[in-house]
Order: structure tokens, then sequence, then C-alpha cells
């Protein structure tokens, strides 16, 4: 018998924002495809190339964003705006929080949207930070409008979505100035606003139970959008924060009439269900009932594009609890883990996109205010400064010739999933082997097992991946949940786990 070793999410058992019992699934790890083969190996591996708490930052990471016209990587830590890798205090002036913010290029300006404290700043290639202050932006109108999250640049205007549902403004090339009748309401429900985002050429204002779309009309008087009226959804975003827009294709948590979360792609004007009926389950209940936030963000590497989820608690600060990752690409969930610098999950709050003709890396920043980017080598080990980083133009060729490298290996695991080989009969295993290439040097692949549920589990067996080897003495079965896990230092590509199997009584 074959058992494949990239198993879909799926959950047992589950407890606030806890997972107690799987039934399959995979931690730290990705499906690959090669000809017709399909084969589980490590999630990419992430380099913290900036520790917050090192250079006196605050641990409540917000924002992060490249702007190519100046080549300045910005940074927003709690109320503090930084650039380069924690290099300098560049305005102490935003208010103090925990959410995610966004920045926005417009003109000849570069804008910072805070949701939480409902305040918009613009920032120049001078160094000049200030508030936008005009009477006519939603937050210091007369009667205050709060900002919903995101915000969108189409076509040198900047959009952003108040809560009353209403998308406002800014002269075009200039989001210091708006004017009072540039507005326009996302009205098919009376649902509020909850994200602006943009997709293609159109803007895309999601509310509590609706999706509406809007485009650039060239209006003389007022908004210049106009509605379309060819596509709208009855479906609900249930907060900002999970939304992530990657090219044209956004990922949220969305809601149903009926109350119920679960993870959508838009993508080509369509929307489609991504995730799950266990893990809407999860969703819904820790949400829902039990006070948990979502955050969503994500990135590109190994050819894949990856969505991730982080739910997390805000006693005082951020404090996350879970991080699931979903794989645009095969579509399969998983569970993201690390240990490097004291980090449990991978709680990614944003992503800077290339925004100018430079090749570069991209950057992340993490709930706790820590700078990542991936190292896309194929080698399984989370690292702390392993990285040569150094901001483009600013050091001399070779004058930087090594740094500091501290990491550890990557823990990749692999649940497969309840089996009975299509019989209720008892299974008499005579012995397991993986298929896989073989690792250069020694390296450690631990594969245990449950009997009948998911819960219990015998002592540990182990197979070396440089040789051949084999578990014996397996007994015996009726159904059985198996599980793999391995934490080498060489990158490994995992077919199966096969074992001769005779059924019956003996």
């Amino acid at each position: 018998m074959r058992l494949a070793t990239v198993p879909q999410l799926h959950i047992n058992e589950f407890a606030g924002a806890g997972i107690t019992e799987l039934e399959s699934g995979i931690t730290n790890g990705v499906g690959e495809k090669r000809g017709e083969i399909n084969y589980l190996t490590q999630r990419p591996s992430i380099d913290v190339f900036a520790d917050a708490s090192d250079n006196s930052a605050a641990a409540r990471g917000r924002a992060i964003y490249w702007w190519d016209a100046d080549s300045t990587l910005y940074i927003l830590n709690d109320g503090t705006i930084w650039t380069g890798n924690y290099s300098a205090s560049f305005s102490t002036s935003p208010t103090a929080g925990t959410k995610k913010c966004k920045f926005f290029e417009v003109g000849v300006y570069l804008v910072l949207l805070d949701p939480e404290n409902d305040e918009g700043w613009t920032i120049t290639t001078a160094g000049v930070t200030a508030a936008i202050s005009d009477g006519d932006f939603p937050p210091n109108l007369g009667t205050a409008v709060p900002l919903a999250h995101g915000g969108a640049v189409l076509d040198d205007y900047l959009f952003v979505l108040g809560t009353n549902g209403i998308i406002y403004s800014s002269n075009n090339g200039d989001p210091t100035v708006w004017t009072a009748l540039d507005f326009i309401e996302a009205e098919r429900e009376p649902d509020g606003g909850v994200y602006l985002g943009k997709h293609h050429d159109n803007l895309v204002a999601y509310g509590f139970s609706t999706i509406e779309f809007f485009y650039d009309a060239a209006n003389a008087v007022g908004s210049p959008l106009n509605r379309r009226q060819d596509v709208s959804y009855n479906i609900g975003c249930s907060s900002g924060e999970s939304v992530w827009d990657e090219g044209d294709r956004s990922f949220f948590i969305g809601v149903n009439y009926s109350g119920a979360f679960s993870v959508y792609l838009l993508e080509n004007f369509q929307i489609g269900i991504v995730s799950d009926s266990t893990l809407d389950s999860f969703l819904t209940q820790a949400i829902q009932r039990d006070g948990y936030s979502a955050v969503g963000s994500g990135f590109s590497a190994q050819g894949h594009t990856y969505y991730l989820i982080t739910l997390y608690s805000t006693p005082t600060d951020v404090s996350p609890a879970i991080t699931l990752c979903f794989d645009a690409k095969t579509g399969l969930w998983s569970q993201w883990e690390t240990t490097i610098n004291g980090i449990s999950n991978l709680p990614l709050v944003g992503w800077t996109k290339r925004t100018g003709a430079s090749e570069r890396f991209g950057e992340g920043v993490l709930a706790n205010g820590d700078l990542i980017s991936i190292n896309d080598n194929l080698s399984p080990t989370d690292s702390i400064l392993g990285s040569t980083y150094v901001a483009d133009g600013y050091v001399a060729v070779n004058y930087v010739t090594k740094t500091t490298t501290e990491g550890t290996p990557i823990t990749m695991k692999a649940r497969l999933g309840m089996f009975d080989g299509g019989t209720n009969g008892y299974k008499y295993p005579d012995n397991y082997r993986h298929v896989a290439d073989r690792t250069e040097d020694s390296q450690t692949l631990t594969l245990r097992w449950a009997n009948e549920n998911s819960a219990s589990w015998n002592p540990d067996r182990t197979l070396d991946t440089s040789v051949y080897t084999k578990v014996h003495q397996a007994g015996r079965f009726q159904r059985r949940n198996h599980e793999l896990e391995y934490s080498g230092t060489e990158q490994i590509e995992i077919e199966a786990i096969e074992f001769d199997v005779e059924v019956g009584p003996r």
C-alpha cells in the first residue's frame, strides 16, 4: 500500500483559536509536483533581518512599504514611522495602535492610512510628515466619519471608504486636498463599509453583507466613480484586517447571510470559497464566539503564492494564537510555525511590493515588529540576521563581507488522515518505508501512528533518510492515522509512505 504525504487540512476538534485534534494536515510543509508525482517539502524559510527589540522599537508591527521615489523602506511600528531596517526614527506623529495600516503612493506623496485611529498622513521625499487636515477628509468632517480598512489609488486619485459605506476621493494627484461633493455611496444594502481595495481597473467596496464594484467614469462633478450594475455579491467581509490584495486577486474572510465564515478568493470579478467546512467552523467559532481577530497578508516564493491568516487577541499587545496558510497554487491549507527569535507563529501583518524598476527582495513586518525576508534558497532553516541586508546604493560593492547567522531547522509535519484500505478487517503491516530521494547526510524522519482515532499515538519510530531503511513490528489495526515529522538540515521531498500489508484474521 502507498499513502500520499500531501493531505488537506481537516480539523476534528478545536477550542478557541487552538486545534486540539487534527484528522489530517500539514505543518510547515508545502505540496509540489514533478511530472505526475506529488511530494511534500518544507515551506520557504524566513530570515529575521531586523529585530524590533534590538532597535528600541515597539512590539507592534502595523505596516511596511518600499517607496521607490526615495529608495527607502518605511515601517509603522506602534505610533512611530521608521526607515530602513529600524535604522532611523522617521516620525513619532501617528497615534499608537495595534491594527494593520496601509501605505499608498499618490502623486509626489507617500500616504499612510490608519483606520484604527482615523488618521491619514502624508510623507514627502524631503522627509516631511504631515497629517491630512483638510476639513472634507472623512474623519475631519463636522460629523466625523471613521475610516474602513484599506484604500485605493486609481488614476492618481486616493479613495477611502468610510464605515458609513461612502467612498470619498481626494483631488487628482493631491491627497492633502478633499472636496465636499467628491463621494459616492455603496448602497445596495445599508451594511456600512469594511474594506476598500482595487480589482483590475475597478475599485471594490466590501461591506458586512455585500461586495460592490466601481469604475472611473471621469465625472466632471462629484465623485469620478460610477457603480457597476453588472456585478455585485451578497457576501460580506468579516474584517478589513483579513483582506490581502495580491495583484488582481484578493483573499479575505467573508460571511454569508446566515452568519457563517469562510475564506474567499476574488479573482476576475468572480468569488469562490477556498476553505473547507471544518476550517469554516473553526474560524466562525473563534472569531464570532471567542472574540479572536484575524489579520491576513501573504507573499510569493518557490513559485507559490501564500495567503497567511493569523488569529490573535489583544489583551494589551497583539497575542498571536495560530497562523494558517493557504497555498493558492495547490489549494492546500496548512499550519505554519517557527521557533526563531522567540516567535511561535508567523503573524505576518504586511508585505512590500515592488514599486519601481529596481529588482529587489520583498520584506514583511510581523505583529511583534520584526522585519523578515524570504530565503528562497531551498535551505530549510529559519534564520535571524542571516541576510546581508543593504539598501540599494547605500554601501559600496564588497564593503560588507559577511554577517552573523543564527538558525533553526524548520520542523515539518504531515498527518495523513485515517486509513482503512477499503475494508474494516484487521490490517497487519509487515513494515513501513518512506519514498523519497535520499539525503546526502544522515537525517531522521520520525513516523508515528494512532489506531482507531486521531488522539492516541504510539511511541516514535525513526527512519534514516540517507539510506534505505524500514520500520518493523507495526502491530495491527482496522483504521490507522499516520504522521511524519522531519527537522533535518537538508531539503527533503517525500512522495509517500509504503507498507506491505496482510488483511484478515491471524
